[in-house]
């Protein structure tokens, strides 16, 4: 029996988005392994017949003694498991991955590359020192894996254009999917208020503070008439983490919904999704607005304009622009004909380009 074993430093990681394949492997014939930290999500493996092993990270440390600690105790862990895969996912567990998987002797090694990070977008001292260390991490990535997965077609041609990954490693499989069967929007009755919805993480470089601004201008023009709906909240293991979710929990000009497990009433209940992120991986909150037939307004940034096609599934705007964001809006406010018809062009979109299905079949083919 094949053992495959899927690393991250996060089980909901693994839980919410790697979830498919690790199924389909499990259920012909693979021994499944997900390494990851105990957590909430962490006893549900089970469900699909794949086992757990625990171990211990630091999300935001810097420390180089805590970091090599966590090295040699996966590596202690990869020796006993003997893996014929090793599957990375996001920026410390590809690294660290690569690193023990040879300390262990594991020859097939692939790492995904999920999204750079706020690193890569901010521009202070702290974030430049940081993104020139992880560009050295992942040249190091590039020499010990076998293939390294990207989900945008920017990250790829950065990394190989810059000699970090050599081309004949990198492998573009265009997001982790989304199941369109499952992320599809019910008919429903007239509404006497047009809903604009965001999902995500609230942290700066997800253009939530343009959204806001937005958001306030459109309320005090429309009143009642127009509804922003804000899910998600702070990441505490980030470090471009927003001050305050009582900020945007306390603001007049949206009703602020919090973490939710079941998005899909929030989806249901929308007639405009809004991401105005500054850099993604791919949006897995973009992709299932997309097949639940809601029109898009995002930026034309790295793994946002992966997604839609500009004037045809939405909107791509300027990053940081919250101008043209409420411009964009606006439009679709006003005009139920065209938030109909972008929104059929998303779903469509989805199905050919994103369902899940093909994404399981390129990873099977890989393995």
């Amino acid at each position: 029996m094949k053992t495959i074993v899927f690393l991250s430093h996060f089980d909901g990681n693994l839980y919410l988005f790697r979830l498919p394949i690790m199924r389909y492997l499990a259920n012909n014939g693979y021994r499944v392994i997900a390494l990851v930290p105990s957590g909430e999500y962490s006893h549900l493996f089970a469900q699909d017949k794949i086992e757990t092993i625990d171990y211990k990270i630091k999300r935001s440390s810097l420390s180089p003694f805590s970091e090599i600690a966590v090295i040699f105790r996966l590596a202690r862990i990869l020796r006993r498991v003997k893996p014929d895969i090793l599957h990375c996912f996001t920026i410390k567990p590809n690294l660290y991955g690569a690193i023990a998987g040879r300390l262990a002797g594991i020859k097939t090694i692939y790492a995904t590359v999920t999204g750079l990070g706020s690193f890569f977008i901010d521009d202070s001292p702290k974030a430049k020192i940081v993104k020139n260390i992880l560009l050295f991490g992942y040249y190091a990535i590039g020499k010990l894996c076998a293939k390294v997965l990207f989900q945008n077609s920017d990250d790829l041609n950065f990394f190989t254009q810059k000699k970090i990954v050599k081309a004949s490693k990198a492998l573009l499989i265009g997001s982790s999917g989304v199941d369109t069967k499952f992320w599809q929007k019910t008919k429903r009755g007239k509404k006497d208020k047009v809903t604009i919805l965001f999902v995500g993480r609230l942290i700066k470089h997800k253009g939530i503070l343009e959204l806001l601004k937005a958001a306030q201008n459109l309320k005090n023009k429309y009143g009642d008439l127009i509804e922003f709906v804000i899910v998600g909240g702070g990441d505490k293991g980030n470090l471009f983490s927003l001050n305050s979710v009582n900020t945007i929990a306390h603001s007049d000009c949206v009703v602020f919904a919090g973490e939710q497990k079941d998005i899909k009433p929030y989806y249901q209940a929308a007639d405009i999704f809004v991401l105005p992120s500054y850099r993604e991986g791919v949006s897995r909150s973009i992709l299932e607005a997309m097949s639940m037939s809601l029109p898009i307004v995002t930026t034309n940034a790295v793994g946002c304009r992966d997604t839609i096609e500009d004037q045809i599934g939405g909107f791509l705007v300027p990053v940081g622009d919250s101008a043209a964001l409420e411009e964009a809006i606006a439009r679709l406010f006003n005009d139920q004909k065209l938030r109909e018809k972008m929104g059929k062009a998303a779903r469509k979109r989805a199905v050919e380009r994103f369902d899940v299905k093909a994404v399981v079949d390129r990873y099977v083919k890989l393995y």
